[in-house]
């Protein structure tokens, strides 16, 4: 059996992944996604699935904040890690560290001002530059931000504030993809770098590198099926 569990990241749900999941399930992926909740839908932990098949491929894909949402347990059995635009440390070691700070207390502001439906607008719009958001998401987006759960929301946002060690619960064996947009305007590229080299440094299998031109923190207009499929060996 060939599973795959999802984490999507911050100010998102689970209709991030809608767009990629079909591909999968039509080569035989089982898919299952967590949701944090932060549009009051019921939060959902998935678990791996005991089979006796042969072909035991535990896949989780992470994107942005998501590698720190997922349970611990899940990275610790999985066989194969899809990092997207990720990170250990969201806060730069650089003297852009400052910059980042006071665009994160920007974010807090407005939440606690009652402006959690536009800032929100904003991060996803600036998220998918330098491309515009896919229509069917942006519907179901617009539709979660009626009902936004502010509390979960601003809790997340102050983790990002944290500095963190290297993740010692990962599967030092697992194999792992390291998905890099060149054009993110949302996460800082030496923060993106620092753990990239962690990883490479850690790990017992250097993750393969995947750099995509002319994508932004989100994805969009792409094939994550034929990406993943033409990198990693199962």
């Amino acid at each position: 059996m060939k599973q795959i569990i999802t984490q999507h990241g911050w100010g998102l749900d689970q209709s991030f992944w809608d767009i990629y999941k079909v591909e999968f399930q039509k080569n035989n992926w089982y898919w299952q996604d967590n949701e944090r909740g932060y549009f009051y839908k019921n939060a959902k932990q998935p678990q791996w699935i005991k089979n006796l098949s042969n072909q035991k491929i535990k896949m989780v894909l992470c994107h942005s904040f998501g590698f720190h949402l997922i349970q611990k347990r899940l990275l610790q059995d999985a066989t194969h890690i899809v990092f997207i635009n990720s990170f250990n440390n969201f806060l730069p070691l650089s003297n852009k560290r400052n910059l980042t700070v006071r665009s994160l207390k920007r974010m807090e502001k407005k939440i606690m001002n009652y402006q959690t439906k536009d800032m929100l607008k904003e991060f996803i719009d600036r998220s998918f530059m330098p491309n515009t958001i896919n229509i069917d998401f942006k519907n179901i987006f617009y539709e979660n931000l009626k009902s936004v759960n502010k509390s979960l929301l601003l809790n997340d946002l102050k983790e990002l504030n944290k500095d963190r060690d290297f993740p010692e619960f990962l599967n030092k064996n697992c194999d792992t993809i390291f998905i890099q947009s060149e054009n993110d305007l949302i996460l800082d590229k030496d923060a993106n770098k620092n753990f990239f080299e962690l990883l490479s440094q850690t790990l017992h299998k250097k993750p393969k590198l995947i750099k995509l031109s002319n994508q932004g923190h989100c994805l969009t207009n792409l094939n994550l099926y034929e990406i993943i499929n033409n990198t990693l060996d199962y």
